[in-house]
């Protein structure tokens, strides 16, 4: 699948990325604004001991220390955002509080990574194609293979669209046989039109009902089993 078809390929060189690469100061807003709401999500809903929620070392730009655990509850429960922005219990300012307030509809899902550069990374779900632009590090840096299923949790931010800030690798390297039936799917989706701003994503996710895991019973074993062992942080 490195090379796509001419219509699809077309798609994928078209499409804008409306958000890429993070400023310093947009780093700090984005990690600032989620690290402080990881907090709150794990007070509320117990997940691991609060001191072990904690900044990486000589890292003040990154999801706190065991941030992708309380993240995958958090978003399992999105109204906590709601109340995360109404009571602002970590005085936040406005800005950061803007950054957070679409969050609660965030898209959490499994995604297969179709086409990846230093830019932009297309992810594809069951019924859309999605642009995500890249964070502080390159948007291919976390892509193991074209193509490839993860799981990700993607969010609005300046305009476009960004990862929660981690990434869990659910098939790096899918079987030969699956290959043809992704590139069929691909060639459906590209068809439809790519969600590629902020704006696009929240009116795709808000339909979505809270109580929907789109995460398959299988892999979410996988995942949970991962947490418990410390394979995930």
């Amino acid at each position: 699948m490195a090379r796509h078809p001419k219509t699809v390929g077309r798609v994928l060189e078209k499409t804008p990325v409306p958000y890429s690469h993070m400023s310093d100061d947009d780093a700090a807003l984005f990690y600032s604004t989620m690290n402080a709401l990881l907090v709150y999500a794990n007070e509320r809903l117990g997940i691991i001991e609060p001191e072990k929620l904690r900044q990486r070392p000589d890292t003040p730009f990154m999801l706190y220390e065991h941030g992708g655990q309380v993240s995958e509850e958090l978003w399992r429960n999105r109204a906590l955002v709601d109340d995360f922005v109404r009571d602002n219990p970590a005085g936040l300012s406005d800005e950061q509080l803007a950054c957070a307030r679409p969050w609660r509809h965030a898209l959490r899902d499994m995604f297969t990574c179709v086409s990846a550069n230093a830019n932009r990374a297309f992810y594809m779900n069951q019924d859309r194609l999605f642009v995500v632009g890249a964070m502080q590090d390159d948007a291919d840096s976390h892509v193991h293979n074209i193509p490839s299923l993860m799981l990700l949790t993607l969010l609005p931010f300046k305009g476009g669209i960004v990862t929660d800030g981690k990434t869990l690798h659910l098939s790096p390297r899918p079987h030969p046989w699956a290959i043809p039936m992704i590139a069929d799917e691909l060639r459906i989706l590209a068809t439809r039109p790519v969600i590629s701003t902020a704006k696009q994503l929240l009116d795709y996710a808000k339909d979505i009902p809270d109580t929907e895991n789109r995460i398959s019973p299988r892999f979410q074993k996988i995942i949970d089993r991962s947490f418990e062992l410390g394979v995930l942080v």
